[in-house]
C-alpha cells in the first residue's frame, strides 16, 4: 500500500520554514508526527498536497493507474500478459479542531484494482497472477485478490500533548506507520515488487482492528506501537475474521545529520491460532527489521533495510535489501531512477522443515512526470528462485501510467 513517509515529508515540507535556519531541518516538536499521518506536498509526488486545510480542515489524495506487465520464464499457470486498472486515495477530515494539540481526524483509505481482459482475472476468484512469484515478491502488492474494491483504513486520529503523542483506532492500515522507507513505499511512483515496498518479516496488516499510540520523544526521536488484529482477510469484515490472531508491532525513529537520515528499528510479535484436525495448533513468531534511508543531496537518496523471524512458518525467516533513487537531471527535478536489490530467505515448511531456499530479487524503475498531475512509470523486475524454487529464474516488465490529484 501506498503509505506516507516521515523524511519526505519533513525535507519538502519544512525546509521553507521560517524558524528553521537553512542549514538545520531537523523537524520542530510536533513535525515528526504530522510528516508520518497528514498528507504534505512531497518532491517528484503531486498527489496528497494539502487541499483546503486550513478551512476546511480536509486533506486528500488520489491516484489512478493503469499498469500492464509481461512476464517471461514465469510458472506454468501464470498469464504472460497481464492488464489491470488501479485506484488508491485517502482521506483525512477534520472532526474537532484543536490548534494547539491538533484536534481529532477521521482517516479513510480506499484501494482497488480489475483485471481489464480475462487473461489477467484471478484465478478461482481467489488470487492474483503475482503470486506465482512467490509470498516475498508479488510483483505489484496493489494488485488485490478477490475483492476488486476494499477499505484498508477507517479509523479516527487523536492528537494530544501539544502535538507529541497520537492515538489512532479502529480498522488500522499499519503500513501507512510501520517500516515508511520514503523511496520504497509507493507502488505508483516508485518499487513495486512487495519484498521492497515493505519488509516481508513484519506482520503489517491493514482492514483490521486495531490501534496505534506514537510519541515524539524530542526533536529526533519518537517511537510508535501498535497492536491489531491479523485473521481478516482484505474486504471481509473486519469483526469477523477466519481464524484468530494478533500482532503487536514498535518503531523507534532517529532522525540524524539535520534531518537528512532517519534510522527506524521495528521489534514485533505475533500469534496465529490455526484449526487442524488435532485440534487448535498455536503459531507464534517474533523478530526485529532496521531500515536505514540517508540522503546526502538533493540528487540521490539511499536506503538498507535487514531483518529476521524467529519462527520461519509464519513468513519469510530474514532479508537485506537496498536501493536508491537518483535525480540525475537537473532540469527535470521530478524525474528519477529506482534501483533496488533483495535477497529472501524463505519460510520453513511445515511439510520439508529442511527446505531453506533464497529468492533474490532485483528491480529498475523510471519515474518520468510529463505533468503535475500525470507520470508514465517503466519497471523491470528479475527474480531468481521464484517461490523459493531452486535453479529457475522469471522475467517482468511493466508500465504504469499513473493520474494523480
Amino acid at each position: 500500500m501506498k503509505t506516507k513517509t516521515i523524511i519526505r515529508s519533513i525535507l519538502a515540507g519544512l525546509v521553507a520554514m521560517p524558524s528553521l535556519s537553512p542549514a538545520d531541518e531537523t523537524p520542530q516538536p510536533g513535525d515528526i508526527l504530522e510528516g508520518i499521518n497528514m498528507f504534505t506536498p512531497e518532491e517528484g509526488d503531486p498527489a496528497y498536497k494539502v487541499r483546503a486545510h486550513a478551512t476546511y480542515g480536509t486533506q486528500w489524495g488520489l491516484d489512478l493507474a493503469y499498469g500492464y506487465w509481461g512476464t517471461h520464464r514465469a510458472s506454468t499457470d501464470t498469464p504472460c500478459n497481464n492488464n489491470f486498472a488501479l485506484i488508491h486515495g485517502q482521506l483525512n477530515q477534520r472532526l474537532i479542531k484543536d490548534d494547539v494539540n491538533g484536534g481529532t481526524w477521521l482517516r479513510v483509505e480506499i484501494s482497488g484494482s480489475w483485471a481489464l481482459d480475462p487473461d489477467s482475472a484471478r484465478a478461482n476468484d481467489s488470487a492474483t497472477y503475482v503470486e506465482g512469484f512467490g509470498t516475498s515478491t508479488s510483483v505489484h502488492p496493489d494488485v488485490m485478490g478477490p475483492h476488486d474494491l476494499f477499505f484498508p483504513e477507517v479509523a479516527l486520529m487523536h492528537y494530544f500533548a501539544d502535538k507529541r503523542a497520537c492515538l489512532i483506532a479502529g480498522v488500522v492500515n499499519l503500513t501507512n506507520y510501520f517500516d515508511a522507507v520514503s523511496i520504497a513505499n509507493d507502488t505508483f511512483s516508485s518499487f513495486v515488487n512487495s519484498g521492497f515496498v515493505n519488509s516481508t518479516i513484519l506482520p503489517l496488516v491493514d482492514s483490521n482492528v486495531g490501534a496505534v499510540l506514537q510519541v515524539e520523544l524530542g526533536r529526533k526521536n519518537y517511537v510508535m506501537a501498535a497492536v491489531s488484529r491479523t485473521g481478516v482477510e482484505m474486504g471481509y469484515d473486519p469483526f469477523n475474521g477466519q481464524s484468530d490472531g494478533y500482532c503487536v508491532v514498535g518503531e523507534y525513529g532517529h532522525i540524524f545529520c539535520e534531518g537528512k537520515g532517519t534510522i527506524r528499528l521495528n521489534p514485533f510479535f505475533q500469534m496465529i491460532d490455526e484449526e487442524r484436525e488435532e485440534g487448535v495448533h498455536h503459531r507464534r513468531n517474533a523478530g526485529l527489521v532496521g531500515s536505514v534511508e540517508f540522503s546526502p543531496n538533493e540528487h540521490v537518496t539511499v536506503y538498507v533495510r535487514s531483518g529476521f523471524g524467529a519462527k520461519q512458518d509464519l513468513g519469510s525467516s530474514a532479508e537485506l535489501s537496498l536501493g536508491a533513487h537518483l535525480h540525475p537531471f537537473s532540469r527535470r527535478a521530478d524525474d528519477f531512477i529506482g534501483i533496488s536489490y533483495g535477497v529472501f530467505k524463505g519460510a520453513n515448511s511445515i511439510d520439508d522443515p529442511t527446505e531453506h531456499n533464497r529468492e533474490s530479487v532485483l528491480e529498475l524503475m523510471y519515474n518520468l512526470q510529463l505533468m503535475e498531475w500525470f507520470k508514465v512509470v517503466p519497471h523491470f523486475q528479475y527474480i531468481h528462485n521464484p517461490a523459493y524454487s531452486a535453479n529457475s529464474d522469471a522475467c517482468v516488465f511493466g508500465v504504469q501510467g499513473v493520474f494523480s490529484f
